[in-house]
């Protein structure tokens, strides 16, 4: 009961800590006295700020750290540290007891770190001022706010039917414990929440799937620094669409107010939040890692970034890495970057990415409207992946044209995957990807595939991997045991395929 309780009423304690938060950060911002760090100050020792104000920039990049201004001090001694692995902190922007002359500075952060800042005032000395004895450390994060720790050892579907949460109006996080292992034994639905499930960026905990094991969303997901064991999973796909009993009519096509010609879209349950996954392994994907799930529905983003995916994936044609076939249309945005996905089977007829009828699906105004530019359109970026065997025998798509689309593919390794010819279509740009095929006709037919200023689809060369392309993943050793390093040379000079093989 205690811990559903934190959950009914973290909620509203964490909108009220971020508005304070907001409101603090706004006042402090550009306050200085007319004389500076005077203000008649004298013969003191200096107090370091209690407080101090992390403002995180619009795009994720940078954040101005500020705080109160100190009478009498000559400046700060400031350390930021990343602090992701506690015990490799990792010095930011050169910021190692440096000296600010004044009361803020930017520096560099990214998405999903945590961040040190060690502060000391510094006495000015010609007011007779000194020093402060010790400095201040002050915990800082990007990471979306936590509201709840599933305990380690538990099956997480057992644990969130446990769970009574009022559906929040902003993204929070469910974290798993460091190096925790769990079970996944039937659905979560997540419903109408929009939610990071994550692990720790250092030490991954591993979650073992069984049975219908699954999320489904119909508000968005991202899943972080997890690693599955997928190998008793039966699931249509790894995140798929809430059941359609279960869906609301807020979030149907014509309600959204999506529309062709001037006339309504209709019967189109739509995703409006992206469906995100960075930094998992998965080992034996049997199926989709997304997934209509019978619904007719529409996905506005789906990212894969840097990631480990071994499939098993074997002979179900209805079955592929996107698989939106019978009744999904389209997903709008896709990006695939940093990762390698592998099949360690021969798969004759599944693709990667299947859509339902083409007529339906080919157009993305059919989908999601024509009232704008950004509606009638969609963008595949494929960058620094290696796919093998996805998949070796059919199309690489199906119903799927560039109708509408941009499509960039570059920096890749294709090795072992059939009629990618399918995909050249739409606006295309396609920069030094790497193809190696058993069939001819894959060969010949990447002749022809150009992109809208003329340039290849991709170069013919093996890239001779070190490691065996059919190795199961180990999850408890480094890059899942498994070793996609190119030996090829002009693929090596060239930077194709997923970073953390060229490392090496």
């Amino acid at each position: 009961m205690k811990r559903t309780n934190l959950l009914k009423h973290g909620g509203m304690w964490l909108l009220l800590c971020i508005a304070g938060f907001m409101f603090l950060a706004s006042c402090a911002d550009g306050y200085d006295s007319p004389k500076g760090f005077d203000m008649g100050v004298r013969n003191s020792q200096m107090v370091t700020p209690d407080s101090i104000f992390f403002v995180v920039a619009a795009d994720g990049k940078s954040a101005t750290v500020s705080w109160p201004l100190v009478p009498g001090a000559e400046g700060h001694e400031v350390t930021f540290l990343n602090v992701d692995d506690p015990e490799n902190p990792v010095v930011i922007d050169g910021y190692e007891k440096t000296i600010i002359d004044g009361s803020k500075f930017t520096v560099s952060v990214a998405e999903d770190s945590k961040y040190e800042l060690s502060i000391r005032t510094l006495g000015n000395k010609s007011l007779g001022n000194t020093d402060s004895p010790e400095p201040k450390i002050y915990k800082l994060t990007t990471l979306v706010p936590k509201i709840a720790t599933i305990p380690n050892g538990v099956d997480i579907a057992q644990w969130w039917l446990e769970q009574h949460m009022d559906t929040l109006s902003y993204e929070v996080a469910i974290e798993l414990e460091p190096d925790g292992l769990y079970e996944l034994n039937d659905t979560v639905d997540f419903g109408g929440h929009l939610f990071t499930i994550r692990g720790d960026k250092v030490h991954r905990p591993t979650v073992k799937i069984s049975g219908n094991g699954c999320f489904t969303t119909y508000n968005g997901l991202k899943v972080k620094f997890i690693n599955f064991d997928m190998t008793d999973a039966t699931a249509g796909g790894f995140v798929a669409m809430t059941s359609e009993i279960h869906l609301p009519e807020s979030i149907l096509s014509q309600n959204l107010g999506f529309t062709r010609k001037d006339s309504p879209i209709n019967g189109i349950y739509n995703v409006l939040n992206p469906i995100y996954i960075s930094q998992c392994w998965f080992k034996n994907l049997p199926h989709a890692m997304l997934y209509a799930n019978n619904v007719a529905c529409a996905y506005w983003q789906f990212t894969v970034s840097d990631c480990i995916v071994q499939m098993k994936n074997t002979t179900n044609s209805n079955v592929g890495f996107i698989n939106l076939y019978n009744t999904g249309r389209q997903v709008k945005n896709v990006v695939i970057e940093n990762s390698t996905i592998y099949n360690v089977v021969d798969n004759n007829s599944a693709c990667f990415a299947r859509y339902a009828i083409s007529d339906s699906n080919t157009d993305p105004a059919k989908v999601f409207g024509d009232t704008s530019a950004d509606m009638s359109t969609t963008t595949w970026k494929i960058s620094n992946c290696t796919f093998s065997k996805t998949y070796t025998g059919w199309r690489w798509v199906n119903n799927v044209s560039g109708s509408g689309r941009t499509m960039t593919v570059d920096h890749s390794i294709f090795y072992d995957v059939a009629q990618l010819y399918r995909v050249n279509s739409g606006t295309r740009t396609y920069r030094f990807n790497f193809l190696s095929s058993p069939r001819e006709d894959d060969i010949k037919r990447n002749e022809s595939m150009k992109d809208s200023g003329g340039a290849p689809f991709a170069s013919v060369y093996d890239p001779k991997f070190v490691g065996d392309v059919t190795q199961e993943l180990d999850l408890t050793k480094p890059n899942g045991g498994v070793n996609f390093t190119p030996q090829e040379p002009q693929i090596i000079v060239n930077k194709g395929g997923d970073p953390r093989w060229l490392s090496n």
